[in-house]
Formats: structure tokens, sequence, C-alpha cells
């Protein structure tokens, strides 16, 4: 649809008659429009006395508007009665596409509809919504409606689609109720929706007619601890601006004899759901936990709680909560103080000089740097400094490694490694997470290895350093995987030569008439010996394996982060996949779906 607007207008030049048009259309015209829709024609040049230009000249201003109007395709439909077959054809709108009469010959012959008037056809196809008849109703012909139930594997899901007749017999929706009924689809119908998109003349394909009802998850027995165990979801403490407090982690804890370490909290069961059928779904079991108790604590009566006995350092190591001593070095761990091996704790308010090294059943804190050190701790390593490792250096920690930041040197964890600005030409082994995002946030050189999840600003350099990152599969189990496979495969060879030779000695002995030389039959009854021990060692094997296999797949879920720039020449892994990063990327994580790593924007 076209608006068309015209106006005679004096005025001294082209823009101020542009002006006063403008002004006139916006009285004149409700749609929004713009300079560049009006148009200026000069009508007469007027001059001034002597041939001077400078009177009022005459102009004609046409405001020209292109209405858009709203395209809509043709469509139309095939109606059966008693008086016959007929077709409705609604015409296009707009850009609309058109009726064709191939779709209506499918339409056709999909109802099996035949003898058709064609001329009646292309008469309805001319007209706009009216009702024309095409062909004689051939009652042999009428097929009544039909219904086809599906059920989900589990019985939570019932799906119904629907023929409608040709002619013949239709379904209500309290038709469809009482057929569901003898179906034996009873529970979570949705006949409210079914009712609303239902239309007795029209196929249905595959609606979710009904949907049981999931059970309640019942809650596993677990342990209130009463003090912080560096759980992943509290990392570091976050000052009043919201910044993150790396140097005052508060990770060791004191405690006095009778302080209440943790307590036990009973399981809940689950609530039953119900499928379609209306049968009982069970709820998963709930698990139940004990306390687990270590040294110098003491366990209530009723195993509901567990208190300190005497005064320490609280820690707990995913097997046990222990209270332990604390070893105080005022100064430098180095020649004169000898190497550390303590039952509890470990402060050193200096350094850890090169070569040196300190073996705790507890925490180590260093209030100083390691040089080139060694650091064991069945807890967790604090370390306010930096630790550089001068190739040699390791740090290993049964729980969480935080440090400053980590230079040629080994850290192994089984719990997360923070560093709060930069591991650089290391190799790190994390049973849980690596997180490096304060200051530079930056991950350089070496391999970088974490179960569950990397997180850095940026990974690699424009120098494309050989970096190596890697989740999902904790080098230890990927490590303890191979030698069980490897010693699977050795047994396996050992019991085969072991069977080999019991089989020679017995055909020996049938063909001296059952007797064997003393010494032979000595050594057919050790390989007989070996044979059932080495079985024996092989489905012990296989059981590891089978547990190693399954946390191989548990590692599948790792994730790596980046929150500012990973550059070319870092290689990704997730599981047992690699990619290798061909082009600078910001922004990112790298996941594993569908057995291949993908990745999407960080979040």
């Amino acid at each position: 649809m076209t608006i068309v607007e015209k106006v005679k207008i004096e005025a001294k030049n082209k823009k101020i008659a542009l002006e006063e048009a403008y002004r006139i259309f916006n009285e004149k015209v409700d749609d929004e429009f713009s300079l560049e829709d009006i148009s200026i024609e000069l009508l007469e040049e007027k001059k001034k006395f002597f041939g001077l230009l400078g009177g009022l000249n005459s102009y004609q201003a046409t405001l020209e508007l292109i209405e858009e109007v709203e395209s809509k395709d043709g469509e139309f439909r095939v109606e059966i009665s008693d008086d016959g077959i007929f077709l409705i054809v609604k015409q296009p709108v707009g850009n609309g596409r058109q009726v064709k009469m191939d779709a209506i010959e499918e339409t056709l012959e999909k109802k099996e509809i035949v003898e058709v008037d064609y001329t009646a056809v292309s008469e309805a196809l001319t007209l706009d919504g009216e009702k024309i008849k095409i062909a004689d109703r051939k009652a042999e012909l009428d097929r009544d409606a039909s219904l086809e139930f599906k059920l989900s594997k589990d019985k939570m899901e019932a799906y119904i689609s629907h023929i409608p007749p040709l002619g013949g017999r239709g379904f209500t929706v309290e038709d469809i109720m009482e057929e569901l009924n003898k179906e034996g689809i009873v529970f979570g119908i949705k006949k409210e929706e079914f009712t609303e998109i239902f239309n007795s003349k029209k196929q249905l394909e595959d609606f979710l007619i009904a949907v049981g009802q999931d059970p309640v998850p019942g809650e596993d027995g677990r342990i209130d601890f009463k003090f912080d165990i560096n759980s992943s979801e509290k990392k570091v403490n976050l000052l009043d601006d919201g910044s993150a407090d790396f140097r005052n982690l508060g990770r060791i804890v004191n405690v006095d004899p009778g302080d209440l370490l943790a307590t036990k909290v009973l399981a809940v069961e689950g609530e039953p759901g119900k499928n379609v059928m209306g049968e009982d779904v069970a709820p998963p079991p709930v698990k139940d936990i004990d306390i687990p108790v270590g040294e110098n604590v003491q366990l209530s009566e009723d195993g509901m709680s567990l208190t300190a006995v005497i005064e320490g350092q609280v820690v707990y190591n995913h097997n046990s909560i222990s209270v332990l001593d604390v070893y105080t070095v005022r100064g430098d761990v180095d020649l004169s103080t000898g190497n550390i091996d303590f039952t509890g704790s470990v402060i050193v308010s200096g350094n850890v000089n090169d070569g040196m090294e300190i073996k705790s059943q507890g925490n180590v804190l260093i209030e100083g740097s390691v040089y080139g050190g060694n650091i064991e701790a069945d807890g967790q390593i604090v370390i306010k400094k930096g630790f550089i490792g001068a190739i040699k250096g390791t740090l290993r920690a049964k729980g969480d490694i935080n440090v400053k930041f980590i230079e040629n040197g080994t850290a192994i964890t089984e719990g997360d490694l923070i560093v709060q600005d930069a591991i650089m030409h290391s190799t790190i082994d994390a049973g849980n997470k690596v997180v490096v995002e304060e200051k530079k946030g930056l991950i350089v050189g070496g391999k970088i290895r974490a179960t569950k999840e990397i997180v850095a600003k940026n990974i690699g350099s424009n120098l494309a350093t050989p970096t190596e990152v890697s989740v999902g599969i904790t080098p230890g189990t990927r490590d303890d995987y191979n030698n069980k496979n490897n010693l699977f495969k050795d047994k396996q060879d050992k019991l085969d030569q072991v069977i080999k030779n019991i089989k020679l000695l017995k055909e020996q002995r049938e063909k001296n008439n059952g007797k064997l030389l003393a010494n032979k039959q000595d050594l057919l009854n050790q390989l007989t010996r070996m044979r059932f021990s080495i079985a024996a060692e092989i489905e012990e094997i296989k059981e590891d394996k089978k547990k190693l296999e399954s946390k191989l797949e548990e590692g599948k879920e790792g994730k790596i982060k980046v929150q500012d720039t990973i550059y070319t020449g870092v290689i990704v892994s997730i599981g047992t996949l690699v990619k290798r990063i061909d082009e600078v990327n910001k922004f990112v994580q790298y996941y594993l779906d569908d057995d291949q790593i993908k990745s999407k924007p960080y979040s």
C-alpha cells in the first residue's frame, strides 16, 4: 500500500521548501517518515526587478510512503460431509505463496479420494474461502479414525498419534480418554492440554499425553564438619571490596580438648513416584556414612559426634579427622635445622632453602619462599611467597596447595592447586582443580593436569611456548590403570606358559602309563599350585581394572576455563582426547561432548 501526499509551497530555496513541507506533512500524516521520503520539484522561479534573483519560488513537495503488508501463504483444506467432498482455498496475502495443484493432489491421494472433478478444483484455486464440491462421497471408501499409543522405556511418558477419519467414525476427547484407560495409561494424563490442541479432523503425531511423577530423591547421610575442611566451594576469603585475599587463607585451624569437630547427619529416605501405568517408581537408595576417626579424637557412644582430645591442629584428609601437634621453625629451614619429618603440622616463619625437605602428617605453612626444596604433607601446603623449584624441587600434598607463584617446579596434590600469580615451566598434577586467576593469572610452559577443572586468565604466550593443559584423568589414575593393564597381560602370559607346561607333563605321564619321575611329579604339583595362584591374582587385577575404568569414565566431565586469552601452540587434553590450539581465543572454556573437545564462551 502506497500513501502519496502533495503540497505547493512558496519559498526562497529548495532547503527552506523541504523544511516547510516536512512541517505540513507532519500535521496531515499519522505515519512516521523522514526528510528523505519527501521530493521537491521547482515549478516556477521568480525574479526581482531588472532580472535579478531573490523572489519567492514556487515548489511542489511530494511525500510517498510505502506501507508494508504482512505476507501470508495461501492455504487449503478438504472437508468430507454427507453431501460430498469439498475444497476450500484461502488466497495468499502480500508476497505469500500461492496454493499449488500438486499439493492438493497429494492431500487427496493421502485421503484416498478418487474421481475428482479437477475443473471444480481449478475453480476453487481462483476463489478465496468459498466451499467448492470437487467429488461425490463414496461410502465404501470411508475409514474410521485411528489411534496409536507409545510408551517410553521407563514408562514415565506416553505419546499419542491420531489419524482423522475419512468419512468414518471419529474420536472425541472423551473417547480417547477411554482408550487410554484400556491401554493401562491411567496416571499423569494431560487432558486439558490435549483438549486445547485436539482437532478430530486433523492428524496428530506423538503428542505427550501423559507424564509420570518422578520419585523424590532422599538425602545421603553426611558429616557436618565444625571446622573449615577446605571444600572446593570455599577457597579464599573475600575482603570488603570484593577482592580475594590469597595471603590470609586461615587454613590451619587450632582446637582445644573437648571441642566439637564433627556431627553425623542421618540419611533421609526418598519418596516413590508413579509411572503413567500407575505403578510405583522407587526412589534412588540412600547411603549412610560414618564419621572418619583419626588420631587424638573421641567418637561418642552413639557414633553421632566427634570431639578433640588434645590441643593442636585439626586435619581432615578424606579418610580421617585427626588433631595433631604443631612444630614451629622460627626462621629458615636450612642446614642448621636439618630436614623435618613430623607427625603433626609444621609452621616455618622463614624460607625453605635449596635441597631441604619437610614431611608432615598434618599441614605445612611457610611464611616465606621455597627454593629447590621438597615439601610433603598429608594435609595442605600453604606458601605465602613463591616456589622456585630449580627443576628438582617438589610439592606433594593430600590436601590443597596454595602458593603465590610456581617456577620450574613440580606440584602434586590430591585436592586443589591455587596459585595467585603464575605457573611457569612446571609440572602440575591436581586431583581436583588448578586455579590461577589473580594478578597475571598465567600458565605458560610445562604440563598442567587436573581431574575436574583448570581455570586461568591466560594460558600459553604469543611466542607459542609449548604448554599442555589436561583435565579429566589424574596422572596417578592413568598410570595405575596402565600398570594394572600391563600386569594383567603379564599374568595372562605367565598363566598360559604354566598351563602349557602342565599339559606337557601330563602328556608325558600318559605315555608312561600314568607315571612320572619324582622330580617331574614335584614340578607338576608346583605348576598346578602356581596355576591356581596366578588365576586368583588375575581375578583380583580384573576387579582393580574395573574400578579404575570407572574413574576414567568419570574424568570425562573435566573443563578448562580461560578468563582472558589462550594462545596458539597450547595443547588441550580432556580425557583421552587432544586438541591443539591453532588460533588465539579469548574468554572461552573447553569441555567434552559427543566424544569431541568443544568450546563455548567463558561464563
